[in-house]
C-alpha cells in the first residue's frame, strides 16, 4: 500500500474515532436524575476516563440536590466535593485540587456534626499527596532557574 493511502486511511480512521468519542458525551447532563444515578454515572465516566464529564455529573448533583434544600443528601454533597477535588487532581489541576481539599477539610475543622469520615480521611492523604508533587516542582523549577545562569 502506498505512503499516501496509508496516511489517508489512518486520518479518516482518527477523524471517526474522534467523532464516536465526541457523540459519547451529553452537551448537557439530563435532569431528573436519582442521586444514585448521578453518582453511577460520574463513576463510570471517571472509570472510562472521561474525568469533565464525571465532574459535570457530581455538580449536576450538587446543582439539582443542595444541602439547604436536601439535608438527607449532605452525606453525598461531601463525597461530591471530595470526588470533584480528586478529578482536579486526576487532571493534573493539582493547585485547583488543594484549594478544594483544603476548603472540604475546613468543614470538619469548623466542626460541623456528623460529617461522614470518609471524605476527610481520603482528602488528608490525597492533599498531602499533592503538597510532595507541588514542593517537587518548585524545587526542580528552582534548580533549572539556578542551572540556567
Amino acid at each position: 500500500m502506498k505512503p499516501q493511502k496509508l496516511f489517508k486511511l489512518v486520518v479518516i480512521a482518527a477523524l471517526a474515532s474522534l467523532l464516536l468519542v465526541c457523540s459519547s458525551v451529553p452537551d448537557e447532563i439530563e435532569e431528573g436524575l436519582t442521586p444514585m444515578e448521578y453518582f453511577q454515572r460520574a463513576q463510570e465516566a471517571s472509570d472510562g476516563g472521561r474525568y469533565a464529564l464525571s465532574m459535570a455529573y457530581y455538580e449536576k448533583f450538587q446543582e439539582q440536590y443542595p444541602e439547604d434544600q436536601y439535608p438527607e443528601e449532605r452525606d453525598r454533597n461531601v463525597w461530591a466535593e471530595y470526588e470533584i477535588a480528586l478529578l482536579y487532581h486526576k487532571m493534573d489541576k493539582n493547585r485547583i485540587a488543594l484549594e478544594r481539599f483544603e476548603a472540604l477539610l475546613e468543614r470538619y475543622e469548623s466542626g460541623e456534626p456528623d460529617l461522614p469520615e470518609g471524605p476527610r480521611i481520603l482528602a488528608e492523604k490525597v492533599k498531602a499527596r499533592i503538597e510532595e508533587i507541588l514542593a517537587t516542582e518548585l524545587s526542580e523549577e528552582e534548580g533549572s532557574g539556578e542551572s540556567g545562569e
